[in-house]
């Protein structure tokens, strides 16, 4: 049965479009079978991954129950890495989806069929509490947490941390907190040292000795995140 990971944070740029896909390609390098489930309508897949010969749905065809979820699946490299590309369709879903029973539990019965076939599955949200971020809490076992190492470290996340309480206690008692992944590290700031220290205060054992730079080469740092969470 393949490991369900959701990627959140509500606040935008502090890297969860960036570790869903450096995590999932670190793992397919590990020989690990994994799937990516695209559930931010901003995101940038398509670019990032040459689809164009592809025959999959978008995402939002299964979401608003037209299509089966492996409609909507693409391959992206040596039958180890796989994605459904969500897209602005999304939005659609949103707002369909408003007066559904069960609306926060759409994902979770789609990947019930097909969670078995992977290792990994890595679910990229959007930046808000909405329902397409309940649908990632809902279905997932873990929940991955990026912070952005500036300023503002700790804004909303308090709210976050509420939310994914609350799905735990009513829609999903399975889901725990994988840890928080710092991200955007700069070490040329001194206010870095500062804020590493303020996380690592607050979250303590749940943050990940892997630090994510700014910049360089990405690959080799998520490929050390891969090690340290799965061996």
């Amino acid at each position: 049965m393949g490991k369900i990971i959701a990627i959140i944070n509500q606040k935008g740029s502090v890297g969860k479009t960036t570790t869903t896909t450096y995590l999932a390609e670190a793992l397919a390098m590990h020989k690990k079978k994994v799937l990516i489930i695209d559930l931010d309508p901003l995101s940038n897949y398509m670019s990032r991954y040459d689809l164009s010969s592809q025959e999959a749905l978008p995402l939002s065809e299964c979401m608003e129950g037209r299509t089966t979820l492996n409609e909507c699946i693409s391959t992206v490299e040596n039958h180890a890495l796989f994605i459904a590309v969500g897209g602005k369709e999304l939005i659609g879903f949103e707002i369909a989806a408003l007066h559904l029973p069960n609306r926060e539990k759409v994902l979770a019965g789609l990947l019930t069929n097909v969670k078995d076939d992977y290792d990994y599955i890595l679910i990229d949200s959007p930046s808000s509490l909405g329902l397409l971020t309940m649908n990632a809490l809902t279905a997932a076992n873990e929940v991955i947490i990026p912070i952005k190492c500036d300023y503002d470290i700790f804004e909303g996340t308090a709210e976050l941390l509420r939310t994914i309480k609350d799905v735990s206690n009513s829609l999903n008692p399975q889901l725990t907190i994988k840890g928080f992944l710092i991200t955007h590290v700069n070490t040329a700031l001194r206010s870095t040292s500062i804020n590493l220290k303020e996380i690592h205060i607050c979250y303590g054992s749940k943050v990940f000795h892997t630090l994510i730079p700014c910049d360089g080469d990405l690959s080799t740092y998520y490929s050390q995140l891969a090690t340290e969470l799965f061996g």
